[in-house]
């Protein structure tokens, strides 16, 4: 009775199986394929993203067409549209790049109007809002342009707007602030702005100024009050035939002065506010996006590349979507402080992003909840962290995040500066402090000098440098997140999840004839299913010099997980001693005078060694043997061992799309290192310099206990992540010689890893770095050559310092034995009675 209802309870289970995959298979599938075409729709009608997922732009245009008719800017709609109409001069033969450039940039947020001034028949097709002059060219100075462009101004547009500015085609304007600035000013009293200027110090007398006379520069652009253009207009023709020069912002400023009343604002500030690029080696654009200078700019200039221009342009932006998740994180707490206020539930975002900034909270409980800071100054960064070396030099990431802080602290001292009549100026980080709290963000204790400057009108009252520390927190904001790859094709998709169900596959084939549709393909595959015979060729070169008892551990290992498990590799073993320092088999002829000059224990070692190699030939003899369609190659090198010159030998064996692993007789590795390996290298384009561990001295780490057999133990006891060592590699042949390949001139052991490693960093082509494993570096005796060079004979002793053991082991050894000896001193110390 019991067996029965076991049974059915069996086939009750069975059947449900059965049932509830069916059903899924008639429901899920299709909703897939609605889902599918729901997307597609959405995608054509440019409604918007599905569900977060990244919109799809590779085939619209870069800019919308306007229309040429209208003349329009695109612009927010809640900004106001008639404040500003910013004029833009520029020139045939800059319409295609230079106007461009500036209309998909900085115009597309004027509030108000953008129109490019140019000469009498210019192509007036192009995708921007340009109005062609009559009678007037291209030639330069353009005086005649600037001011009959004026002249249009005022005659169409002067009660429509508030202020008028005059810019060149390669001025980057920061519309946001310069409106800002205008919005405190009366238009309707004569104000004319700009960065004051009197000329050259070639110039000086030539300009027809008298003393205390400026004008407005024009390269960072000259803005006009509504006033001030009505009382210049009519006298434009007069400006023209009254000119001194053959400047056209010289001429603007003198007809403003006289037919105005007014001159270009006297003003410290100016000169920051509309900025010109005064750097020795002018490159016609800005190069430093972080200088300093830029904290408070309006009008930056020159940028007469479009390409400068765009890049200046990502760059604003970027700073403006920082202050809005900046903004974001601060409504989120006023948002917490409102619900505490009112006693409603706060939603999980207020709670996760709406904390108080500190440096204390969470107060830690207990030792290990304490995180420490790593130090820094201009140049290095000192961590604690095992992770990590403990001294390296400053990364070009942090140095851009450090930079984006200053700029923002900056700003943030400088908010008020007008009421407070005074401004800081940053001027270094002399140290500081960082670390990273998961729950909170990025936590800075900086020690900043800054120059306190106190303004009064065009004089610098007061000019001092100070000090101070500053506390921040860069908190996380709102994680966003977006779909690499947008739905396909319903039935690959089908196949892939099919294809990688694991063991439930085969309830999917035992309904296949149960549905209406096929839930597998005998043709679909997916990357997973790739087996070896698709995979790259590693090429492995390892170079060899006696070390019989590593190499057998070597080839035990490369057994074990390529041969047995037959993975897609080659391996070329470079070995010294088979011949001798002169290059051939053996000493023979005009040789033997010298072979009487050479010390006997010369000639054993070199003895010692040739029986080694031998040794390691027959070796590899018997894994031929063994494993016949094993690709295995052995090759004689000559010479003093030098493993710069066997890597460099060994790469020419192979062609430039030919994958190479330098690798050292001590690594173990596994099937998942190669396989790292192989993603990580990209033929023309990327190489790969693991990260491996180190062992330490197994007698020092394990004492009287027998070592661990597993040698893929990581803690800080048996090893260390060799940070500094460069020797494993992976590269294509291609790349090595587009590098220039190895220092085949260094003998021995030593620099010619980091010589490679360099050489591909300078070659443009890029380095992945990365901790791996899957690769350990087993420990060994090193005997460091007193006949190095100094620097290469230091790095040796260094490098075998580091691999006895700990730095925490070494003192608990050092203790034991002084307390032993200690305990052993007291013992043997003679006592006296009396």
């Amino acid at each position: 009775m019991m067996v029965g209802n076991s049974l059915k309870e069996y086939f009750g289970l069975l059947l449900g199986v059965v049932v509830g995959f069916a059903l899924a298979s008639r429901f899920i599938l299709p909703r897939a394929k609605e889902m599918h075409m729901a997307v597609m729709e959405l995608k054509r009608s440019g409604g918007g993203c599905y569900r977060g997922a990244r919109p799809n732009h590779s085939d619209a245009p870069l800019w919308q067409t306007p229309d040429n008719g209208s003349l329009t800017t695109s612009k927010p709609l809640s900004r106001a549209s008639n404040f500003l109409f910013v004029g833009v001069m520029t020139a045939q033969m800059y319409l295609n790049n230079r106007a461009i450039a500036a209309h998909r940039t900085w115009a597309q947020t004027v509030p108000g109007r953008v129109e490019f001034f140019s000469s009498q028949g210019s192509n007036t097709s192009l995708p921007l809002p340009l109005v062609a002059l009559h009678k007037v060219d291209d030639s330069y100075p353009p005086q005649k342009k600037s001011f009959v462009m004026l002249k249009y101004i005022h005659d169409h547009y002067l009660e429509q707007y508030e202020w008028f500015m005059r810019a060149d085609d390669d001025v980057y304007i920061r519309t946001e602030r310069l409106e800002n600035l205008l919005r405190g000013l009366n238009s309707s009293e004569p104000i004319l702005l700009g960065q004051p200027g009197t000329g050259t110090l070639d110039e000086v007398g030539t300009l027809a100024l008298e003393p205390g006379e400026n004008f407005c520069m024009g390269g960072p652009g000259v803005v006009l009050s509504r006033e001030v253009l009505r009382r210049i207009a009519p006298h434009i023709g007069q400006c023209l035939r009254e000119m001194h020069t053959h400047h056209e912002d010289v001429e603007l400023g003198r007809c403003v002065r006289k037919f105005a009343g007014v001159q270009c604002v006297w003003s410290y500030e100016m000169q920051k506010l509309f900025y010109q690029n005064y750097e020795p080696e002018k490159k016609g654009f800005i190069q430093d996006l972080r200088n300093k200078k830029l904290y408070s700019t309006i009008t930056l200039h020159p940028n007469k590349s479009p390409r400068h221009q765009y890049r200046l342009h990502n760059h604003m932006l970027i700073q403006k979507i920082t202050k809005l998740r900046s903004h974001t994180v601060q409504l989120h707490r006023e948002m917490l402080q409102l619900s505490h206020l009112v006693n409603t539930e706060p939603s999980k975002e207020d709670l996760q992003l709406g904390k108080t900034p500190s440096l204390t909270i969470p107060r830690p409980l207990q030792q290990q909840d304490i995180l420490d800071w790593e130090f820094f100054n201009k140049t290095h960064i000192y961590s604690t962290d095992d992770t990590v070396p403990p001294c390296h030099g400053l990364s070009a990431s942090l140095k851009i995040a450090i930079d984006i802080i200053i700029e923002q602290v900056m700003e943030t001292l400088n908010a008020h500066s007008k009421v407070r009549g005074r401004v800081v100026e940053f001027k270094q980080v002399e140290y500081g402090y960082r670390r990273v709290n998961a729950l909170q963000g990025a936590e800075y204790v900086l020690d900043l000098l800054m120059l306190y400057q106190k303004l009064k009108g065009q004089r610098k009252e007061v000019a001092m440098l100070v000090r101070r520390h500053a506390y921040l927190l860069q908190p996380f904001s709102r994680m966003l997140f977006w779909e690499e790859e947008e739905l396909g094709d319903p039935v690959e998709l089908e196949n892939r999840i099919n294809s990688d169900s694991g063991p439930i596959s085969f309830v999917f084939k035992s309904l296949q004839k149960l549905i209406p549709f096929q839930l597998g393909s005998a043709t679909g595959s997916s990357s997973s299913d790739l087996g070896p015979s698709e995979e790259t060729v590693v090429n492995i070169l390892v170079s060899l010099w006696g070390r019989y008892e590593a190499f057998v551990r070597f080839m035990d290992n490369y057994e074990r997980v390529c041969l047995a498990t037959k993975q897609r590799v080659k391996l070329l073993v470079l070995v010294f001693g088979l011949k001798n320092e002169r290059g051939g088999a053996e000493s023979s002829g005009g040789g033997a005078e010298d072979e009487r000059d050479r010390s006997e224990n010369e000639r054993g070692r070199e003895e010692s060694g040739r029986d080694v190699a031998e040794r390691q030939i027959m070796l590899i003899s018997e894994y031929r043997r063994k494993h016949p369609w094993a690709d295995i190659q052995v090759q004689s090198v000559a010479g003093p061992f030098s493993r710069a010159l066997a890597l460099q030998l060994g790469s020419a064996y192979f062609s430039n799309n030919s994958l190479l692993l330098y690798c050292d007789v001590d690594l173990i590795f596994n099937a998942d290192f190669l396989k790292r390996c192989r993603d990580n290298t990209i033929l023309g384009q990327q190489t790969y310099f693991p990260v491996v561990f180190s062992q330490y001295d197994p007698k020092l780490v394990y004492a009287e206990r027998p070592p661990n057999d597993n040698q893929y133990v990581f803690t800080s006891k048996t090893g260390l992540w060799r940070y500094y060592g460069f020797g494993m590699a992976c590269a294509y042949k291609g790349d090595m010689d587009r590098a220039g390949g190895f220092d085949v001139s260094l003998k021995g052991w030593g620099l010619e890893d980091v010589d490679l490693y360099n050489k591909f960093v300078q070659s443009g082509i890029r380095v992945f770095r990365s901790i791996d494993p899957g690769a350990i570096h087993v420990h060994h005796p090193m005997v460091c050559d007193p006949q190095l060079d100094t620097e290469r004979y230091n790095m040796c002793l260094g490098s075998r310092g580091s691999s006895f053991a700990s730095t925490e082991q070494l003192a608990q050894l050092w203790l034991d034995k002084n307390q032993q000896q200690g305990a052993h001193t007291a013992n043997n110390t003679p006592t006296y009675t009396t």
